[in-house]
C-alpha cells in the first residue's frame, strides 16, 4: 500500500488521537477498533488528498484533518447506533445482583437505543426527501453541503449562472422545509 505524504501524516495521526479518546463502542475490542479507525483514517486521508483542489482557500492539511475527523465521527455515531439497536442482551439494573464490570446500565442503554433511533430515524427523513427533490435540485443541494462547493462552482459545472444555481438552492430548500415540517 502506497504510504500517505509526510504532510497529511500528521493531521491523521491528530485526528486518530483525537477519536481514540472517544468512548469505544461495547460490542468492539479495543485493538479492532483502533486498527478499523486506522483504517478508516488512511482511507479518507488518500481519498482527500485525491479530492483537494489547490483553489480553495483550505490548506491540504487542514483539508485532509476535516475529512479524516469527519469519516471517524461518522463511523463511530454509526457503531453507537448499531449498539444500540442491539443492547437488549444487556443486563438492567436491579435484574442482575452480580452485574460484570464494564457493562452499561439499563438508563444508558435505553438512551443510547433512544437516540440512535432517532438519529436514525433523521436520516432516513432527509434521504428520503432529498430523493423527492428533482436531478438538478439533489445535485445542487448535494454539491453545497455535501461536498462544501460553492454556488459558482457549481455554476461553472453545471454551464448555468451563479443565481440559477441560488434559486434551484431556495427552491430545492424550500420544498425540504414544507415536506420535513413536524417530521423532525
Amino acid at each position: 500500500m502506497e504510504k500517505l505524504h509526510l504532510k497529511v501524516q500528521k493531521p491523521v495521526q491528530v485526528a486518530l488521537r483525537q477519536a481514540r479518546q472517544w468512548r469505544r463502542p461495547l460490542h468492539w475490542d479495543r485493538s479492532e477498533w483502533h486498527k478499523e479507525l486506522d483504517a478508516i483514517a488512511q482511507a479518507t486521508a488518500f481519498e482527500a488528498c485525491f479530492r483537494f483542489d489547490k483553489r480553495r482557500s483550505a490548506p491540504l492539511e487542514a483539508f485532509v484533518f476535516r475529512q479524516v475527523l469527519a469519516a471517524l465521527r461518522d463511523f463511530h455515531r454509526r457503531e453507537w447506533a448499531y449498539f444500540a439497536l442491539h443492547c437488549e442482551h444487556l443486563p438492567r439494573v436491579g435484574e442482575e445482583e452480580d452485574m460484570e464490570e464494564g457493562n452499561e446500565s439499563a438508563e444508558f442503554c435505553e438512551r443510547v437505543a433512544t437516540e440512535g433511533l432517532e438519529r436514525e430515524w433523521r436520516r432516513y427523513l432527509i434521504h428520503w426527501t432529498l430523493e423527492r427533490l428533482s436531478e438538478r435540485e439533489r445535485q445542487v443541494i448535494k454539491q453545497l453541503y455535501w461536498d462544501e462547493k460553492t454556488e459558482a462552482e457549481i455554476a461553472h459545472e453545471l454551464g448555468i449562472s451563479q443565481q440559477a444555481v441560488s434559486k434551484t438552492k431556495q427552491k430545492a430548500i424550500q420544498k425540504l422545509k414544507e415536506w420535513l415540517k413536524g417530521l423532525l
